[in-house]
């Protein structure tokens, strides 16, 4: 299962390299009340977020677009792109599915037809049994029966032992995407967003809150390699904020939602030429932990609003009876167990991990703690 943490701590000299990005002056600080009045506005000709994706992929050969995990419409919008992307010759990058299966992948994109048992071993292989997650596999199985060769998914993800090996997390992301652009591919990669920072440097904290030091992800090592060919996009959701056990706010107290709102459609625009651009990250926001200040365009390049929290729903986690339907593909699961480090659990017990997990997919608002943001319309003007 992908996880947040697993970069590089950097030293001493990554310090000093983060000081060049701890902003000074020039933007008013961002309010912890309402937005500041009159509210930001987003243009009526603002893209939305397919054509706005597309249109970055023209410009950056390297485009990161960085998801929380498990959020509906964020996995439905990279199906929807599946086939533009197959039209365009992109590359889709995808950090849940293990590199070791990319040969496997391959072949199931190029059956003539859809082969439904291997696509769950697929998922069994990853560690990460969500249909949605595993349509994206169909939609590039589609676009290739339209067009043979057309759509290409690289999987990303380092061995299941990865830790025990001694390999970098984030160096073995880079390392994959990187083979795919000195090819002189353009390349899509779908990843948690902690993954595709690029000039952002992630702080780890110790149990006060503090900044001890800033993580090298795989983000920060392609805009290293790449430069400005790597454009990050973030797709929308709750920030962490205070401290640990960690609360959640909206982005800019809600600015973003609100002016998304006003214009009753999901959008996609580039943070610098938005009026976001200025505004601050509020100090108690996790990723600011460790800067002075922190602009919402030193945090990522381009952002997408899809939908109004209250509509939010998360993937849907697939039965365990359809993932494992005989006892090898079981044992399969249990070896890789998604939900927790225990290992060769019988079926009663992977069916407890089930049902916690389904409960907690089935209401995202709660288990995610965003709940309270509900109200969040009460602050636009």
């Amino acid at each position: 299962m992908p996880l947040y943490n697993r970069g590089v701590t950097s030293n001493r000299t990554a310090w000093l390299v983060l000081s060049l990005f701890t902003f000074a002056g020039g933007a008013a600080a961002q309010s912890t009340g309402q937005p500041a009045a009159p509210s930001p506005t987003l243009p009526e000709d603002t893209p939305g977020p397919v054509d706005y994706v597309l249109a970055r992929l023209e410009r950056y050969p390297i485009v990161l677009l960085g998801e929380a995990h498990w959020i509906r419409h964020d996995v439905e919008l990279v199906i929807e792109l599946v086939p533009k992307l197959a039209e365009k010759r992109v590359v889709l990058a995808l950090e849940t599915l293990p590199a070791e299966e990319q040969g496997a992948i391959d072949r199931l994109l190029a059956a003539p037809e859809w082969l439904p048992e291997e696509a769950l071993r697929l998922q069994r292989a990853a560690a990460w049994p969500y249909r949605q997650y595993l349509e994206i596999l169909r939609a590039a199985w589609r676009a290739n029966r339209d067009t043979p060769g057309s759509a290409r998914v690289l999987a990303l993800g380092p061995p299941a032992d990865w830790r025990a090996r001694g390999i970098d997390y984030d160096e073995f992301l880079a390392g994959r995407v990187a083979e795919v652009a000195r090819a002189k591919q353009r390349v899509l990669v779908f990843c948690g967003l902690h993954h595709a920072f690029t000039r952002y440097h992630q702080p780890e904290l110790d149990l006060g809150g503090r900044a001890t030091a800033f993580m090298d992800r795989m983000g920060n090592l392609l805009r290293r390699a790449f430069g400005e060919r790597v454009f990050l996009v973030t797709l929308h959701r709750p920030f962490w904020c205070g401290r640990e056990p960690w609360s959640y706010c909206l982005p800019l107290d809600g600015a973003i939602d609100c002016a998304a709102a006003r214009l009753g459609r999901p959008v996609g625009f580039d943070v610098a030429a938005s009026p976001f651009a200025g505004l601050e990250v509020d100090p108690g926001v996790y990723y600011a932990h460790g800067y002075r200040r922190l602009r919402l365009d030193e945090l990522t390049d381009g952002y997408l609003w899809l939908a109004p929290l209250e509509s939010y729903r998360d993937v849907e986690l697939i039965a365990l009876d359809e993932l494992a339907p005989d006892e090898a593909a079981l044992a399969e699961v249990g070896r890789r167990n998604p939900f927790s480090n225990q290992r060769g659990l019988p079926r009663a017990a992977l069916e407890e991990l089930w049902r916690q997990e389904a409960a907690r997919r089935a209401d995202p608002l709660t288990s995610r703690r965003w709940a309270h943001l509900l109200d969040w319309r009460e602050r636009c003007r």
